[in-house]
């Protein structure tokens, strides 16, 4: 069986194996990712809108502590598939544990502006580079020019004329967090492939990570989880932003390359940036409305490409499909 050419830019075979639509089979994958960075985008606001000493650290780990598990009790788990799928589910959890801290540590060493940009904009160049490495497929010249388009646009937006003042270790942080999030997405795909239901992997990665950053809990301040706003921001940053966007972005990973999802992703600081300025009432130079529509365009040129139209059949029984489609 050939592989399929994706609206993506990449071949996925294994994809739409799983999948096994008949005609157009990843018309909205894309904009389901598109969909959970909006969510995403939502964060900056409700932390600018928490108590002045709210901890990002701890609030990342309750984040993962209450979605992960809302993710984990609406997916079934085949036991046998899960134990198989267990290399890249560590992975996953790694990758999704080490982001908070690494983000973190970037945002606060070089600034908010830079360590953003730094992130979200190694994302998919970095995902684009694992991809071609175990699936031996380059990205197509449409990818190329929509992620470069939306880089700009980011670089365009963050910065806005401020002096560069990057540390070593502020920049190798930001470029570890831009690491996790494409291994994150690359071991999800790939965990995918054994057989289990994106959504599943995410619960289980979350969890797992959730575990992993608990003893920040205990050196860290809590206490402005019991000011005005303070527990109202973390649990819409673990339902809505965390439990609900992650259900989005599950029913479209599959049928988009990994490249792809972290170059629709940074719709994230775009939504980010419109909040601040209709909620907060911040303003935007010129320079940044140019990013704004830069960084619109590339998203649109990725996320609304080309329909595809495979015709290959599903090697997997209809039941799991159409579990999977509903999950």
């Amino acid at each position: 069986m050939r592989p399929v050419a994706t609206r993506s830019g990449f071949d996925d075979k294994a994809a739409s194996e799983r999948r096994g639509f008949s005609g157009g089979a990843f018309v909205g994958a894309p904009l389901w990712v598109l969909a959970a960075a909006v969510l995403w985008g939502t964060t900056g606001t409700t932390l600018a809108l928490a108590p002045p000493e709210t901890d990002p650290l701890v609030l990342g780990a309750l984040r993962l502590a209450l979605g992960g598990p809302l993710l984990l009790v609406t997916s079934r788990f085949p036991r046998v598939r899960l134990f198989a799928a267990w290399r890249p589910l560590a992975v996953a959890s790694l990758a999704v544990a080490a982001y908070q801290p690494a983000f973190f540590l970037g945002v606060r060493t070089n600034g908010v502006a830079i360590g953003t940009l730094i992130a979200l904009g190694s994302a998919p160049l970095l995902a684009a580079a694992l991809e071609m490495l175990s699936d031996r497929q380059p990205p197509s010249m449409r990818w190329l020019f929509a992620t470069a388009l939306a880089l700009l646009g980011l670089g365009l937006l963050l910065h806005a004329g401020r002096t560069l003042q990057l540390t070593p270790i502020g920049s190798l942080a930001s470029l570890a967090a831009g690491a996790s999030y494409a291994f994150f997405v690359f071991a999800t795909r790939r965990a995918v492939r054994t057989g289990l239901a994106a959504q599943q992997v995410i619960a289980c990665s979350f969890v797992a990570a959730a575990v992993l950053l608990i003893p920040l809990l205990f050196w860290r301040p809590v206490g402005w989880l019991l000011a005005p706003g303070g527990l109202l921001a973390a649990l819409y940053l673990g339902i809505v932003a965390t439990a609900v966007s992650y259900r989005l972005f599950a029913r479209g990973v599959t049928g988009t390359s990994s490249a792809t999802v972290a170059t629709v992703s940074l719709a994230e600081p775009l939504t980010a940036t419109l909040l601040a300025v209709l909620v907060i009432g911040e303003e935007l130079t010129s320079q940044q409305l140019i990013g704004v529509a830069s960084l619109v365009a590339g998203l649109s040129l990725v996320a609304l490409g080309e329909p595809v139209h495979p015709r290959e059949t599903s090697t997997v029984p209809a039941d799991q499909v159409r579990e999977e489609q509903t999950s």
